[in-house]
């Protein structure tokens, strides 16, 4: 019964897509060309690599296996785009402000990659909803179920980690100032 309906609903927004002519104005590879990022396929690569980005410091192209499927292809080039946005400081909804910012950058290694494997996975999450074709997204998630949910709240476990950070930074510095006028150097 449920499938039923919901062909009837997939079927009436196809429509409706179709009437009113909505579609994406790029797509995946398109959107990392205008990034500065263009994407070159590979013919003879290994099945289990998926690319690789340039290594320089400011990159110049993604490399992509041709062999995998389509949404495959597109995550792989979403979380380039991704990467080198927060690389280039670029504002993401979990760091969006110059106080985020500090405290990614005082944070310690092993906070600042978990906090930059969440935004950049949160970052290449939204660049699929919005810029992949529809076929694309619906193989991406029904490849994983679970990264439909798993990023709706990484922002705020972002803000969550800076907040305390935050607290204690602030907390050290003010206890180091009592320290220092409650026993100055003679």
């Amino acid at each position: 019964m449920n499938n039923k309906i919901f062909a009837v609903v997939k079927d009436k927004f196809v429509a409706l897509r179709k009437k009113w002519g909505f579609k994406n104005k790029y797509d995946m590879a398109e959107l990392a060309q205008k990034a500065g990022l263009p994407v070159e396929y590979w013919e003879s690569c290994p099945a289990k690599l998926a690319g690789f980005l340039d290594s320089h410091d400011d990159p110049r192209f993604i490399t992509v296996n041709r062999d995998l499927p389509a949404h495959e292809q597109a995550w792989f080039i979403a979380r380039q785009i991704a990467f080198c946005a927060q690389r280039r400081r670029c504002n993401s909804s979990a760091l969006d402000r110059p106080w985020k910012w500090e405290m990614f950058n005082a944070a310690p290694e092993r906070l600042q990659q978990k906090i930059s494997a969440m935004d950049i996975e949160h970052r290449a999450h939204r660049l699929m909803l919005l810029f992949s074709t529809g076929d694309e997204y619906r193989a991406f998630i029904s490849a994983n179920p679970k990264r439909l949910w798993s990023h709706t709240l990484s922002d705020n476990v972002v803000l969550y980690h800076l907040s305390m950070l935050r607290v204690k930074l602030w907390f050290s510095k003010f206890c180091r100032e009592i320290v220092t006028v409650a026993f100055p150097v003679s």
